[in-house]
């Protein structure tokens, strides 16, 4: 899986190699929810956002560029809609259209398998309809360390930025209080250099030509989709280094 990744910095968006336009609505939104959060008690917002406990931490943190996004961060991401590529800010793990109580507090739902994409009921319904590119610099995993767990970040080599295919859907809250856009991101086995390093999966590198055919999520069916993520890979070595 993906634990965590690096945003890159707002100029390195420029390197993608398709048109998107930016959301503003969507980031409006994001501000909007915030707003609403910072002026709502802990109570109300386990209510509404169907948490398991209160909240500790702000559940609208957004990642800064160079920044590093943990799962239930806020970082940028381009998904198709409406016939159009948009820049719009996602929770990285998903939280389905309808789902009363927020699943992420209890499992992990910022990764999804390409081998169980038909399998889970999770991510079924969303293939072939809503899909989307998440740009990161580099990714962050947990390998075991002489009998501990130790972080390795893996960068690419000779690249500024790299492209991950994902799954995107809209929440919002049954009184209308909040909305949000979120997001799992898809891992298949892992890079040469992830296995050495110690760890069974890793994030699928779109090739650049295909990233636009990805985003037309409605031109192929959903077994279609499967087999076209594992034959569309774009060529790359990582560095692999201890995490700070």
């Amino acid at each position: 899986m993906c634990y965590s990744f690096a945003v890159p910095k707002d100029k390195s968006l420029s390197l993608l190699p398709i048109e998107f336009n930016n959301d503003t609505s969507a980031w409006q939104q994001l501000r909007l929810d915030q707003e609403w959060e910072t002026s709502s008690g802990k109570a109300e917002v386990q209510h509404v956002l169907g948490l398991k406990g209160q909240p500790r931490v702000s559940q609208f943190r957004l990642a800064k560029p160079g920044e590093r996004v943990y799962p239930r961060y806020f970082a940028p991401g381009i998904v198709s809609d409406g016939g159009q590529n948009w820049l719009r800010p996602l929770r990285y793990s998903i939280r389905p259209a309808r789902s009363a109580v927020d699943l992420a507090t209890r499992y992990s739902l910022y990764n999804a398998r390409l081998d169980r994409l038909l399998e889970a009921k999770t991510w079924r319904p969303l293939v072939g309809h809503q899909h989307g590119i998440l740009p990161f610099s580099s990714f962050f995993e947990w390998v075991e360390r002489k009998g501990k767990r130790a972080q390795v970040q893996f960068t690419p080599e000779s690249r500024e930025l790299m492209w991950a295919p994902i799954l995107w859907d809209y929440w919002e809250s049954v009184g209308g209080e909040v909305g949000y856009y979120s997001c799992t991101l898809i891992t298949d086995d892992p890079a040469p250099e992830v296995k050495a390093a110690g760890h069974d999966r890793s994030p699928i590198f779109l090739a650049a030509d295909d990233m636009q055919t990805w985003l037309d999520a409605k031109s192929h069916s959903a077994p279609e989709w499967q087999e076209f993520l594992r034959g569309h890979r774009e060529p790359v070595t990582y560095q692999a280094s201890m995490a700070a």
